[in-house]
This record gives C-alpha cells, structure tokens and sequence, in this order.
C-alpha cells in the first residue's frame, strides 16, 4: 500500500507568495489609479487644496469666461492692459484730472467751442498776438472816465501838469488845453498810468495849463 504524505509549504515559502500577491495587487491599483478620467470625478468635488501652484494656465480656461470676480484687488497693472483698449465708456465720467494728463495732451481740438472763460486763464496769459485785428468792441470795454489836473504858468515861462488815472483804471489816452490863446504847447504824452502836459506861456499875463486824461475803467494800472 501506497502512503502519500502531505506537502506543508514553508514560513519562507508564505512570505514569499504573499509579498508577490501584495505587489502584483498594488500594480493593478496604481494602473487603475493613473487611468483617472473626468467621468469617475464627481462634479463640483475637486477643490483649490487638489491643484498644484501655477497648475492652471491659460489653455485651461475658457474663452472669456474670467469675470470681474475672479480678480484680485490691483491684480490687473498696465501690462495686462492691451494698448488703446480703454476708451471713453470704460472711464468714470469725472474721473480724470490733471495729474491723469501729459504734458501738452490737450489742444484745440480738445476743447469744447465757446466753453473757456475768464476763470480759465492765467494772469497774463492773454497778449496782443491772441486778440484778432478788430476782435474788440467798445460794447466788451469798461467805462470810460476822463480826469483833469490844472497848474498856473506863468507869464513868459514854462510849465507841465499831469492828470493820474485813479486806481483800478488805464490811462488810454489824454491831452491838455491853456486858459488861453498865446500859450505854446510843447508835448502832450503818457506818464505813467495818466497823461503830461507841457506848455511854454507866450502871453505877457500869467496862465493856467490844463492836462486830461482817459481812463478805462476794470483795467491794470501797469
């Protein structure tokens, strides 16, 4: 008779058989792992803490699909501004002042016809060569006043007299006239902001000399 004995693997034997299944087992998971597709994720499930830094870029987002909301405060600079892409309606109407202007930036074509006024002017900034030939009427004048001063002169001699427009007026023009006949006017100018006089008396009697002068009123005594 035939006996058959039974076959007991050894301690090495298990350990080695179970050390294969583990590896061949953990083969299979990661190849199962690494074929991962959109379908076996739930929507809505990946979060911020599952992507990598710098991870999403440009060919990851659609088309126009960034908004407002998903920029940061000051996150958009000159350089992500295309150039001569902000125009008019993408500027806050009153919004820009002068430090916003380059130097020069705004001419004639800028500026709204009939729109400056006196308040728009500098201190001298209006000279002869901005007003046009005729451009001035006396309806844009101020009122015209006239003032005199008168001295003696007397006989045989010579004298002058001036008559100062007040302050706050411009001398424009002036002259002067004797009490009498025989009375030899030798010039007749401005001086200062009012008008000189001066005559030689011819007359054997002493004289008055009389100097007048126009002022336009509103104007700057210089």
């Amino acid at each position: 008779m035939t006996s058959k004995s039974k076959f007991r693997p050894s301690p090495a034997l298990v350990i080695s058989c179970l050390a294969l299944f583990l590896a061949l087992a953990g083969s299979a998971f990661a190849a199962k792992a690494a074929s991962v597709s959109s379908r076996q994720i739930v929507d809505g499930t990946v979060r911020t803490i599952d992507l990598r830094d710098n991870a999403v870029n440009s060919p990851k987002i659609a088309d126009a699909s960034v908004t407002a909301n998903d920029l940061g405060t000051n996150s958009v600079g000159a350089d992500e501004i295309a150039e001569n892409a902000v125009t008019s309606p993408k500027v806050a109407p009153d919004s820009l002042t002068a430090g916003d202007l380059g130097p020069a930036s705004v001419t004639s074509s800028e500026v709204a016809d009939q729109s400056l006024t006196q308040d728009d002017l500098g201190p001298n900034s209006v000279g002869s060569s901005e007003i046009q030939t005729g451009a001035i009427r006396a309806s844009e004048l101020g009122p015209i006043i006239q003032v005199t001063n008168s001295t003696a002169i007397a006989a045989g001699g010579s004298g002058s007299v001036t008559a100062t427009c007040p302050e706050g007026t411009t001398v424009i023009s002036g002259g002067g006239q004797p009490a009498n006949f025989g009375v030899e006017m030798t010039s007749t100018l401005r001086n200062g902001n009012g008008w000189l006089y001066q005559a030689k008396n011819n007359n054997g009697a002493a004289s008055t000399l009389t100097a007048f002068a126009y002022c336009l009123t509103g104007g700057s005594s210089n």
